[in-house]
């Protein structure tokens, strides 16, 4: 595996211990943050899957119009994930400021699916790998 590609998935998976460390608080008081760490790590799971394969990106946030067509060109499976990632999406930038309120469940569990969908496609988890 490229050492960028592990760095990604460092990243991601700080991202999505940070996440469950949130859920952990039950405050509704933090679930935008909880939502804005979910939808960080499924980015940088999807970034560390390119920058294993060589596929290059520009700095986004842009879940399903960016980043995953791009995963698409090289495995079509990743169509499954529309759904999460179309979720995870607004949780990038609309959710952080004042205004509309969130609850976290979804956007949990949808960077558990994008995640493990993921680490499967990078052989993760048969390696026992858990960076």
């Amino acid at each position: 595996m490229h050492a960028d590609a592990e760095a990604w998935i460092a990243k991601a998976e700080g991202d999505y211990m940070g996440t469950l460390a949130l859920v952990k608080k039950r405050s509704g008081k933090v679930s935008h943050l909880t939502c804005f760490a979910a939808q960080q790590c499924a980015e940088k799971y999807l970034k560390a899957f390119l920058v294993e394969h060589n596929v290059p990106f520009s700095k986004t946030h842009d879940l399903t119009k960016d980043l995953l067509p791009r995963c698409l060109k090289i495995k079509n499976e990743f169509s499954i994930l529309f759904p999460q990632l179309e979720l995870l999406d607004p949780y990038a930038v609309e959710f952080r400021y004042p205004g509309d309120v969130v609850t976290h469940g979804e956007a949990v569990k949808a960077a558990k699916i994008v995640r493990k969908f993921v680490r499967e496609k990078l052989d993760l988890e048969r390696q026992r790998r858990l960076l």
